[in-house]
Order: structure tokens, then C-alpha cells, then sequence
């Protein structure tokens, strides 16, 4: 079964942008499920598409058959572990170890980045 990635327009979203980004760049096949930002109340079309895929209702979301994985950086790793032959972490453990912490820092971090970008 493919992979469905379900993001937010990317010229707002740069937490879709980030496992879309790794997905193209390293060539994992996948579905692209855009979902328009209508609103964030949660009655809008957004919320109610995503709330059908996770309680939580934010994007990126990717579907791997009947599982669901949400976060950018759950998404990452899940792919890592699915897709080894893609090289997504260094194979030496210092070395896995500090790029984990690189992107963890990224992912948590670096507002004023996000928003320039």
C-alpha cells in the first residue's frame, strides 16, 4: 500500500515542509494529500479532515495502511526505520546520535528561522 503524507499549503506550513522535503529528496514514494487551511476553529473543513485521521487534527500526518504518524519528527524516524536503505541517520552511533540532536533542536527550536522561511 502507498504512503499517503497529508500537509498544509507549503507556503504556510514549514512543519509539512519538512517530512515533504525528506520524502522527494531521498525518493520515497508517497501520496501528496494537500488540505487547505480553511480556519482552526474546530469546525472548519481542516479540522474535521484531520480529526478523522488523529485527535490532535494538525498536519503532517502520513498513512502507512492502518498506521498513523503524526509530527514531523515521528515521521522522520518512522521512515528512517522503515526505509534503511535510504540512509536517513548516519550508520555510526555518535554520529546518529548528534544529527538526532541537531534535528531535535531544529524541530523544537530556531522560531525566528521557521518564520523567516
Amino acid at each position: 500500500m502507498a504512503l499517503k503524507l497529508y500537509i498544509g499549503n507549503k507556503n504556510y506550513s514549514s512543519w509539512s515542509m519538512r517530512p515533504w522535503v525528506l520524502m522527494r529528496q531521498t525518493g520515497i514514494a508517497f501520496e501528496e494529500v494537500m488540505v487547505r487551511f480553511d480556519g482552526f476553529d474546530p469546525d472548519s473543513q481542516f479540522k474535521r479532515t484531520m480529526r478523522e485521521l488523529h485527535p490532535s487534527a494538525k498536519v503532517p500526518v502520513l498513512v502507512d495502511g492502518d498506521l498513523v504518524i503524526w509530527d514531523s519528527l515521528a515521521i522522520a524516524e518512522y521512515l528512517a526505520d522503515r526505509f534503511p536503505q535510504h540512509g536517513l541517520w548516519p550508520q555510526s552511533p555518535r554520529a546518529r546520535a548528534r544529527a538526532r540532536s541537531v534535528c531535535a533542536e531544529m524541530h523544537s527550536g530556531f522560531a525566528d528561522l521557521r518564520r523567516a522561511c
